[in-house]
């Protein structure tokens, strides 16, 4: 019985963690697909808006552990909390993309978490599913669906369908 609760959580937790990662580079996709259907420097400036997070959370993955320890010595609930604020502000931005033209800030912005969650539970070497630390990133991914999950229920999808 405990064996195959123990599958059961991984497999909620493996999905969870990919759902995550997922829905933060689809619409990271989008942002790129949305900015080239505006003019090629649009579309380059908002790549660049994209990876220039991505490319920030791997050198301070390889090289500055630490922040990410910090991130994982927040309470379980704050965690979670923090996140679902993430998470709606995600989907804010994505409503409010074309106000956000000046500069890529919503890419900056989402990059930003994706990079965070990519990086930050393989940033933390020794980690095992058991521990308390490895627990509260848990905390994160659930929160962040949470948020863009209950945005849509609420707010609507913010993409360009209509309700």
């Amino acid at each position: 019985m405990n064996r195959m609760r123990t599958e059961s959580y991984e497999f909620i937790r493996t999905a969870v963690m990919l759902a995550t990662l997922a829905s933060l580079a689809l619409i990271c996709g989008y942002f790129v697909v949305s900015a080239f259907a505006v003019s090629t420097k649009a579309g380059v400036r908002s790549a660049a808006g994209i990876l220039l997070p991505v490319v920030i959370g791997g050198f301070l993955a390889v090289f500055n552990r630490r922040l990410f320890e910090k991130a994982s010595s927040v309470p379980f609930s704050v965690a979670f909390f923090l996140a679902v604020a993430f998470g709606v502000a995600t989907m804010l931005l994505i409503r409010n993309l074309d106000a956000l033209r000046v500069a890529p800030v919503a890419e900056l912005v989402v990059a930003s978490g994706l990079s965070i969650f990519l990086y930050a539970p393989g940033a933390m070497p020794g980690l095992t599913q058991e521990s308390p630390r490895n627990e509260i990133w848990m905390a994160y991914y659930f929160g962040m669906v949470s948020g863009m999950l209950g945005y849509v229920v609420f707010m609507g999808f913010p993409f360009g369908v209509t309700s």
